[in-house]
């Protein structure tokens, strides 16, 4: 989820393209077996672990494959930076698919280790709005969400000011705060990935709902991205994309 990274310019694109299967992989993995976790264990997980692990593994995943791919993990981000001109367009068809393909085997996973009937009973971590959310209201709160993650990487990503180690950690946080904020009402998906490939395996009320998880986060990282480039000093932010991803 990171652009400031300097990436090995002999680097295949075979190994960008793993290192964003694998980061997408636990970043599933993570988010949606907690959820799953604490439907089986009667709430055991509680709200703020839900909120913790995904946190925790984007934080972990961003400092581990940031320097091979720059740690998208996240179509909608995927997307904010190439709309930003930060991202070459040529990447992004690879980089979705190696995205998904991550996703699903994550959720693939969940049937296998959890059981489908303890899996389902959680509709596999899958986002579904509250009972009292209405539609607009649920696109709303995950635009938002979606804003927010988006606002928050390019600006930690490209301002040269900021120490290296600090963008992985307020990525991370950001991402606990939204589920703590929204997970209750919409479930903070801010990544559509996330929410389709559960989604998949879970089908019903899940699939019914996924348009929102599919174009809110997205419509608002997007906003986001173009948002702070009006915003950006550019004699403190990277102009573009490191330049063995052009």
């Amino acid at each position: 989820m990171t652009q400031r990274q300097p990436l090995n310019a002999s680097r295949h694109h075979w190994q960008r393209y793993l290192a964003e299967f694998i980061g997408t992989f636990f970043v599933v993995f993570g988010a949606c077996g907690a959820v799953i976790s604490d439907r089986a264990s009667n709430g055991a997980v509680t709200l703020l672990g839900i909120a913790l692990t995904p946190g925790l593994v984007v934080l972990a995943m961003v400092y581990a494959l940031g320097p091979i791919s720059a740690a998208h993990f996240n179509p909608a981000v995927t997307l904010g930076f190439a709309v930003a001109r930060r991202f070459p367009w040529r990447y992004v068809p690879a980089y979705l698919l190696a995205q998904a393909a991550g996703a699903l085997m994550a959720s693939l996973l969940h049937q296998l280790l959890f059981g489908r009937d303890v899996a389902l009973a959680a509709s596999f971590g899958a986002h579904i709005p509250a009972p009292w959310v209405s539609v607009p209201a649920a696109f709303g709160f995950e635009f938002i969400y979606g804003f927010l993650l988006m606002f928050v990487i390019i600006a930690v990503a490209t301002d040269r000011r900021i120490a290296a180690p600090i963008p992985g950690l307020a990525i991370g946080l950001t991402v606990a705060l939204a589920i703590m904020m929204g997970g209750p009402i919409s479930g903070a998906s801010m990544n559509p990935i996330r929410s389709l490939a559960p989604a998949v395996f879970a089908g019903g009320q899940a699939l019914a709902v996924l348009p929102i998880y599919l174009i809110a986060p997205t419509a608002g990282a997007v906003m986001a991205a173009l948002t702070y480039e009006v915003l950006r000093d550019g004699q403190v932010h990277a102009q573009s994309a490191p330049a063995d991803l052009m």
